[in-house]
């Protein structure tokens, strides 16, 4: 395999300029983490899927798992570099050309400390798509969620209906998680534990015990709890979909797969899909879909697609002069997992995390052994799913997720959108300082929010608004994870490695020491992140259902030959990171396709 150093340099990481990254990147190289691309395509495919991210490099994989039917699978972006694949870089790829990096329109309840109220918002662009991104959290979600997707019109998404694929899709590595009966092996996606522990994981552990909390599974028996969790990684290196899915079938002949190929337009003949039309090396292209066009652009991309082709609101459309094929609320039950933050230093003597990283030791321990800083994926130590009623609620059913997240000043500077005033008087102080900072996540946002077109330029970013914190119970649960992070950094554990929260607040809060719900509240109204789980704008369930695009097989209401297979049907987001429900998503809806394939048996 041929390694572009130079290419690879060009990404602003922490050891772009290190002596070691030729040693390194041949190090990486024995896993493979991008498969062959075509340079031609035929004029018509059985199957075309838009979109190569978790959920359509997956679709192409298993239905190019059928010989008789062929697959083009088309993706704007490229192939991820190799040192995409290292755990601890991936905030470093955002603002890259594996990013799309967008922003959403100015938020009404939140965002008085960034720049023009908009948060900015990354969603991967790539062979491999957002798992390309994320922090390779291995997380399902709850029960529940699945039980209220079926109850609320999904039928067949029950829990019990999708374990199966949450199995089909795993290699789980640890022997100690194939004992319980909720993992298993063999599947293409490489699951195990991180393989750094780090002082910081050390503490956090210590004060998790302290504070009566327990230690769970969060995607086995129980939720409810602080889990050491597992990662999407392959010998610690990033497992993205494109590795684990189409690595495998590059050379199967049905399947073409082209990258650098922008869809403009679902094509129609009446209220059939029948193919696309995507720009390809300066060129606009069409190519005709025999069977069926599924797209698999995620919850933003996704619906952009469909209301350029002329399927979603009619008013929306007619406005923009789009011909309407069919009135559907594509764009609506817009919802992603918002979080607040609180921002901590560490002891002294603890690097700060770029220092760390690029440090010739950390490099070499990880060419090694596969150990140490840059094998922690996003540098997160630990999670946890809890509620407002403490370490043993009556239900497993968390209200937010916690995380502590060493970062950079880079990333405080540049990655939440601050006014530069702002920043100024909150970071700048400390930006020596080795940082942490922790994350409350909400889970089950109850706000509401839309994808629209900014106009009919296929180039032009969707105005995308979450409408973060519409309602006040998404306030509640995120300042419930706050306090759980005050008493975590207050335990007698923490103690060793001196976490302090800053001293400096926000321009128009009041410090109250201990912080108060008025303090928590005002810091929401300045500033929150997006944990980019945005999912529920195609919404599935009961087509009966006016507020639902696609019906529980995932086909687009009101015409034929179209469905859409990404995090954007979810009814409603899973409780945790949707990287691998996504996923699932897809594994099963290729199973239901496979199974009305019939070849010939000659």
């Amino acid at each position: 395999m041929e390694i572009n150093v130079a290419a690879e340099r060009a990404y602003n990481t922490p050891i772009s300029n290190s002596p070691l990254l030729p040693l390194l990147l041949i190090s990486l190289a024995t896993h493979k983490n991008a498969p062959k691309q075509a340079t031609s395509f035929k004029d018509e495919y059985d199957y075309i899927v838009v979109g190569a991210g978790s959920a359509g490099s997956v679709m192409a994989s298993r239905l190019s798992e059928v010989p008789c039917v062929s697959i083009l699978l088309l993706e704007a972006g490229h192939a991820a570099p190799l040192i995409n694949d290292i755990p601890a870089l991936a905030r470093n790829f955002w603002f890259s050309d594996l990013d799309w990096a967008y922003k959403t329109v100015p938020q009404k309840n939140t965002g008085e400390s960034l720049v023009n109220r908009q948060v900015i918002f990354p969603a991967g662009k790539g062979l491999g798509g957002s798992s390309l991104l994320n922090a390779m959290i291995h997380s399902r979600g709850n029960r529940k969620n699945y039980d209220d997707w079926s109850a609320q019109g999904a039928k067949g998404w029950s829990y019990d209906e999708v374990f199966p694929y949450f199995l089909k899709l795993e290699d789980n590595q640890n022997p100690e998680y194939l004992k319980s009966g909720y993992h298993a092996s063999g599947g293409p996606l490489t699951i195990m534990k991180p393989t750094y522990t780090s002082e910081v994981k050390d503490s956090l552990m210590g004060a998790v015990k302290e504070l009566g909390y327990e230690i769970v599974d969060s995607n086995g028996a129980k939720q409810t709890g602080f889990d050491d969790f597992q990662a999407t990684s392959r010998n610690s290196q990033r497992c993205s979909t494109a590795k684990a899915y189409l690595v495998p079938a590059e050379n199967r002949t049905n399947l073409d797969i082209i990258t650098g190929a922008h869809v403009r337009r679902i094509l129609f003949e009446g209220t059939r899909a029948v193919g696309v039309a995507f720009d390809y090396k300066n060129m606009t292209e069409e190519v005709k879909a025999k069977r069926e066009v599924i797209v698999s652009s995620g919850a933003i991309n996704s619906p952009k697609l469909l209301m350029l082709s002329g399927i979603g609101p009619k008013e929306h459309l007619e406005k923009l002069n789009i011909s309407v094929i069919a009135d559907l609320p594509v764009g609506d039950n817009f919802q992603d997992h918002c979080s607040g933050f609180l921002p901590y230093t560490l002891r002294s003597d603890i690097l700060p995390i770029n220092q760390r990283l690029q440090d010739n030791q950390t490099i070499l321990e990880y060419i090694d052994q596969r150990k140490g800083q840059l094998a922690s994926p996003t540098n997160v130590p630990i999670t946890a799913f809890l509620n407002a009623q403490g370490p043993h609620p009556d239900v497993d059913f968390p209200d937010y997720q916690i995380y502590f997240v060493e970062i950079s000043k880079h990333i405080a500077k540049t990655q939440i959108g601050f006014q530069e005033k702002v920043f100024d008087k909150i970071f700048r102080r400390y930006e020596n300082n080795t940082l942490i900072i922790c994350l409350s996540q909400l889970l089950n946002p109850k706000s509401r929010g839309t994808v629209r077109l900014q106009s009919t330029d296929p180039y032009d970013p969707p105005l995308i608004d979450p409408n973060y914190l519409d309602d006040p119970s998404d306030i509640d649960d995120i300042i419930a994870g706050f306090k759980t992070c005050k008493d975590i950094a207050l335990s007698k554990a923490m103690k060793h490695v001196r976490l302090k929260l800053f001293k400096t607040i926000y321009p128009n809060c009041m410090r109250d020491v201990p912080y108060m719900d008025r303090v928590y509240k005002c810091l929401l109204r300045n500033a929150i992140i997006t944990i980019s789980h945005q999912s529920g704008t195609c919404k599935m369930g009961d087509p009966k259902d006016n507020t639902t695009v696609v019906d529980p097989k995932l086909r687009v209401k009101g015409v034929k030959g179209l469905r859409v297979v990404d995090a954007s049907i979810m009814p409603t987001v899973t409780s945790g990171n949707t990287n691998i429900p996504t996923i699932m998503i897809a594994e099963k809806i290729s199973d239901n396709i496979k199974q009305t394939i019939q070849c010939p048996t000659n």
